[in-house]
């Protein structure tokens, strides 16, 4: 810590002591100052809880000696997110310095805090980490649909800092010095998506090409999705799907035989979502005859239709492989017994 940084901090605790005592719990300092990665025109990182209306007061912005400096408030419940991996700046709580707090209790109760930051790192990956995970990755691709709609490098920024959270998540860790050294900490996580750091570094190098976004997404995508599966394999509990969506196929032949395209596009459509999802989610398996929509002509629905048709063949087959029954029924005869 510099000097000015000091000079600073024992000007903001003499002020907390004097005025506001008995208005806010704690104060803590992260950051620069705290993991030695300070600079000359480094800022003193600081937030304090304040327990009244009157320590929300104390919180302010301002430039000293050009410098910009933010006396950050915030409440328990901003520190609770950091510890519990809600919110990925985690470093704030896990890797800072307690420098002053108002009773023993508000001291345990950051401890706390701090320790189950700290548990969650050195602990194993959990089933609400990929909840999370899988949270931060849907938001990036949130964002590349914006970039896809209007280009912006805001919006290829929150591709970004959305995949290093996910990825982050999977590791069961956080980034200790933000973006300083964001390469290397990268590098040094045991699970990261293939070739994730020379495509980062692509798209520094040229941000306007979308298909490195699309590489860093689908190699993010991959990784999670067998952590998922290892954490939680597959249990095949889909009885009842096909008998459900049966009546889909019939749509699909019918509107092709009718040359209603708009129609069998979207029956289409809902239909292959499901299959996909059912063969990454379910089975963990590809079947090529199952991607029926991929060759999609509306001049030549005869062909969806026998495509459509093969893949229903194809996903029976799947299903009575993994054990799954289907309740077919030839008449209402053998309805009526089954009811019995």
């Amino acid at each position: 810590m510099l000097m000015k940084h000091k000079e600073l901090l024992d000007t903001l605790l003499e002020t907390i002591k004097a005025k506001y005592a008995d208005e806010i719990s704690i104060m803590i300092i992260y950051g620069s100052c705290v993991n030695g990665t300070f600079h000359e025109k480094s800022d003193l990182d600081m937030i304090y809880i304040p327990k009244t209306d009157k320590g929300w007061k104390l919180a302010r912005t301002f430039i000293l000696d050009g410098i910009g400096y933010d006396v950050w408030g915030a409440d328990w419940k901003r520190l609770e997110q950091f510890a519990n991996f809600d919110d990925m700046k985690v470093s704030i709580l896990a890797d800072s310095q307690l420098v002053f707090y108002a009773t023993d209790d508000d001291k345990q109760r950051y401890e706390s805090l701090k320790n189950k930051a700290l548990s969650i790192a050195n602990g194993p990956l959990s089933k609400d980490l990929l909840e999370k995970a899988r949270r931060h990755l849907n938001t990036a691709t949130q964002y590349y649909g914006e970039l896809c709609l209007e280009f912006n490098l805001t919006a290829a920024g929150g591709i970004l800092m959305e995949l290093y959270d996910t990825i982050c998540l999977l590791n069961h860790t956080y980034l200790r010095f933000g973006m300083k050294r964001i390469i290397e900490e990268l590098s040094m996580l045991n699970k990261l998506p293939e070739d994730f750091i020379s495509t980062l570094e692509d798209v520094v190098r040229k941000p306007e090409t979308k298909a490195n976004y699309v590489k860093l997404l689908k190699s993010t995508e991959r990784l999670l999705s067998d952590l998922e599966r290892e954490l939680s394999p597959p249990a095949y509990n889909i009885s009842g799907l096909y008998e459900e969506i049966s009546s889909t196929w019939n749509k699909i032949r019918i509107s092709c035989a009718e040359g209603d395209a708009v129609k069998a596009f979207m029956e289409a459509t809902s239909l292959q979502h499901t299959l996909d999802c059912v063969q990454k989610e379910d089975f963990d398996v590809f079947i090529e005859e199952l991607r029926f929509f991929d060759s999609f002509d509306s001049t030549n629905l005869k062909e969806l239709s026998s495509k459509a048709s093969k893949a229903e063949a194809s996903f029976v087959k799947l299903l009575l492989s993994k054990g799954v029954p289907i309740a077919s029924y030839k008449n209402i005869e053998q309805l009526k017994q089954a009811l019995d």
